[in-house]
């Protein structure tokens, strides 16, 4: 039984869960018999800001509601409204938060989620169970009983002084006196054992106060921190968006790494040797690995700027490189149009933004390099993939590249998720599909969302059709990548994407919590 009188939050269920819940409200207190023809509905607005009439059954002061699969649809918090009408007067409403969790899927992988939202909703709980009304009521209750201290206390005077006249009038009576005055004498010692008694209980009472008083500031403020800790932790800190035109970016893909070669990104050389020595300004030596994805590792290192004093020997200038930062892939990725296939390669990306001034990129290695150039979207090629059978890991993001400020900042990685995937344009209008893997070695991968429907009705180019994507944060350091398929048999087509995403604090913040 719910008790609409007080703040409440009612767990309606799980994403479609309907009609094995039923949810009892006590609507006695908005029905108090003041219009006899007044009549209750409920109107239930949906985590996605729906809001539309719900079937109630009243019965007795009791108002039923029981959830269908529409009503569960939306995972998120919503509001349900009961509200007395009387024809088409609303004269009374009361609204409830609602609140709809995420169901498992069979065959999806997902971390699972920071424990914040069910601490949210505990502490919304506790919020709804304080009943300022017994508080109230036990104050009056210890002011109504110092009230009756007070009024004993002038009992116990008015009877000390009957005492006195009473040793007035019987002053002749010695024997007697004698006798009564031993009597008195004790009943005064009992009252002064009493008045220490009730003074002892009237300072018990004060110090009960302050102390109440005390935890309930104290309670308050340890709320108030509390949500305010978990709000933070909730809501994104920064939002980016890949690829964008802000920057630029470059690429560069090795066959074979000697001793000697080097390649030149701005105004810094990084060259390959066997060993270490003490380059000049401007210079950076990294050493040989045992592989070459081991080697282009290093070289991605050095360029970011990592301290690793047995395998990279940084120059004066250089740490960081002041143009670009480096990140290994060995997937596919692109630039724009251009594909960059499979391999040991550097994903560049520019420092700067909105920067002009040529971006110097050479190499003596074996390798192919793509210059540094503006894009505005990724394309993933689709041929190869027809009847819906998924295509090849395309790389989005790299491993460690979401960072905190951006690429120009101190390049602390950090969590976020995928929350908007936007369509530039479609060589046809073939039915597809996207998932979403993550990987920190790119070795093992595993998929947070599967088939998400991308297309338009129409190739033109500047599409940008927004598909809005719902699924658990990623790791801080892990990569992200996609994989897509499709029902067409063209050999040539291909699919232009960008995709936005928050970035969270890596740890919710325990401190004074």
């Amino acid at each position: 039984m719910i008790d609409i009188t007080k703040a409440a939050t009612v767990f309606i269920g799980r994403r479609g869960e309907h009609h094995f819940r039923n949810l009892e409200f006590d609507v006695s207190s908005l029905l108090d018999g003041t219009y006899p023809g007044a009549a209750l509905s409920a109107i239930y607005k949906r985590p996605d800001s729906t809001a539309y009439p719900v079937v109630t059954n009243y019965a007795d002061g009791i108002l039923t509601w029981s959830p269908s699969a529409t009503d569960t649809e939306i995972v998120g918090v919503g509001q349900l409204e009961i509200r007395v009408t009387y024809g088409d007067v609303v004269g009374k409403s009361v609204r409830i938060l609602t609140i709809v969790e995420e169901a498992l899927v069979d065959g999806i992988a997902e971390p699972p989620d920071p424990p914040a939202q069910e601490w949210l909703n505990q502490v919304l709980s506790a919020l709804a169970e304080l009943d300022i009304n017994q508080i109230d009521n036990l104050l009056n209750l210890i002011y109504n009983l110092l009230n009756n201290n007070y009024n004993l206390l002038n009992t116990t005077h008015n009877r000390v002084n009957d005492t006195y006249g009473l040793l007035s009038t019987t002053n002749g009576l010695v024997d007697d006196n004698h006798t009564l005055l031993n009597t008195t004498h004790d009943l005064l010692e009992d009252n002064f054992s009493l008045l220490n008694t009730t003074n002892s209980l009237l300072n018990d009472n004060y110090n009960l106060l302050n102390t109440t008083h005390s935890l309930i500031e104290d309670m308050r403020d340890t709320l108030y921190l509390r949500t305010g800790i978990i709000l933070n932790h909730l809501h994104p800190i920064e939002t980016a968006t890949a690829p964008d035109m802000v920057s630029r970016r470059g690429a560069i893909t090795f066959t074979s790494i000697n001793s000697g070669n080097n390649v030149v990104l701005g105004s810094v050389t990084y060259t390959f040797v066997t060993s270490l020595g003490s380059p000049t300004a401007n210079n950076v030596q990294v050493l040989i690995q045992d592989t070459l994805r081991n080697t282009v590792k290093k070289l991605a290192g050095a360029i970011r700027g990592v301290q690793d004093v047995a395998n990279i020997s940084y120059g004066p200038g250089t740490v960081p490189n002041p143009i670009s930062t480096g990140y290994w892939t060995s997937q596919i990725f692109s630039i724009g149009e251009v594909t960059i296939p499979s391999g040991e390669s550097l994903f560049l990306l520019e420092r700067a933004e909105n920067a002009t001034t040529p971006l110097t990129l050479t190499s003596t290695a074996t390798a192919t390099i793509n210059a540094f150039a503006r894009a505005s979207y990724l394309r993933y090629a689709l041929s190869g993939n027809p009847t819906g059978v998924r295509g090849h890991l395309h790389t989005l993001l790299p491993i460690g590249s979401v960072v905190i400020g951006g690429q120009g900042g101190l390049l602390y990685p950090t969590t976020y998720d995928c929350h908007l995937i936007t369509l530039c344009r479609q060589s046809d209008t073939s039915e597809k599909e996207l998932d979403l893997y993550i990987s920190n070695d790119e070795v093992n991968f595993t998929r947070i969302s599967r088939s998400t429907p991308i297309g338009d009705d129409t190739s033109n180019a500047g599409l940008h059709t927004h598909i809005q994507m719902r699924q658990g944060r990623v790791p801080s350091g892990y990569g992200l990548y996609i994989r897509m398929g499709s029902d067409g048999s063209s050999a040539n087509a291909y699919c232009d994407l960008k995709f936005t995403y928050h970035l969270y604090p890596v740890n919710l913040a325990t401190a004074n919590i």
